[in-house]
């Protein structure tokens, strides 16, 4: 068996991810910051249907913690697949954000995923082994708005780190990225605002927790996938819209 280390996985896609990856037979390190009861249930979940999951604790703003995730993890279980998922989302504009908005975004959303990927790739060399490293970015990494500053710009980060890795890495680790659009409720939306977000889009259907499921499958099935992000949003980004579609839903509202 090897391990599956999924980042922000207590709540959220995160959990559905490590749910995932335990029924597919990987030991998933459920890894959580603040969420610590929420990632306990997930991986007794795992282990409920048969499976391997440890629970595991790091902040990942804390880039010395995070240097160590990985290797915490190979003590328990080899690792082999890596799903880059937490990330820090706050609001900000180029106008308004701090030196501290902006280091705190690029150390949990970017540099921790560099550091872990590293982590994998060498203990994945150093055993002769493969591994799968899969990045979780941003629809607006791919039709840009000024919305969010901070978390897009480590998102561009996290998807230029994604083809560099790929160059750098190949052939002992393939790399990988999902791109959703709008999925899950998100901050103070109610439920009729989500819907709207959520279907404004040329399918007027948008991106589900089973679609990014099914992404990690193919990209976990197709052996030369490589170097590639997979967009799920309706085709969002073909409308370039000029703010967050969050903000835009909430400026038209009556």
């Amino acid at each position: 068996m090897r391990g599956a280390l999924v980042t922000g996985a207590g709540k959220r896609i995160g959990a559905a991810i490590a749910r995932h990856l335990g029924a597919k037979g990987w030991h998933v390190f459920v890894h959580y910051n603040h969420s610590q009861p929420e990632a306990e249930d997930v991986a007794a979940d795992i282990r409920a249907q048969g499976g391997a999951a440890t629970a595991i604790g790091a902040a990942l703003g804390n880039l010395e913690e995070t240097a160590a995730l990985a290797a915490r993890c190979d003590a328990i279980c080899p690792l082999g697949m890596l799903v880059n998922n937490a990330s820090c989302f706050d609001y900000d504009t180029a106008a308004t954000a701090t030196a501290a908005e902006l280091e705190n975004a690029m150390r949990v959303n970017l540099f921790s995923p560099a550091l872990l990927s590293q982590a994998l790739y060498k203990g994945v060399e150093a055993r002769g082994e493969e591994g799968l490293i899969i990045n979780l970015a941003d629809n607006k990494v791919f039709a840009l708005n000024p919305d969010y500053f901070s978390y897009t710009l480590s998102k561009i980060g996290l998807q230029g780190m994604m083809q560099m890795h790929a160059m750098s890495f190949a052939p002992r680790v393939r790399v990988a990225g999902i791109a959703p659009g709008i999925t899950l409720i998100s901050g103070l939306q109610t439920e009729a605002e989500f819907q709207r977000t959520h279907d404004n889009n040329p399918m007027r259907h948008g991106c589900t927790p089973e679609q990014i499921l099914n992404a990690v499958d193919f990209i976990m099935a197709s052996p030369s996938f490589h170097g590639q992000t997979i967009v799920i949003d309706g085709g969002q980004v073909l409308q370039r819209l000029p703010r967050d579609i969050v903000l835009l839903d909430k400026l038209r509202a009556p």
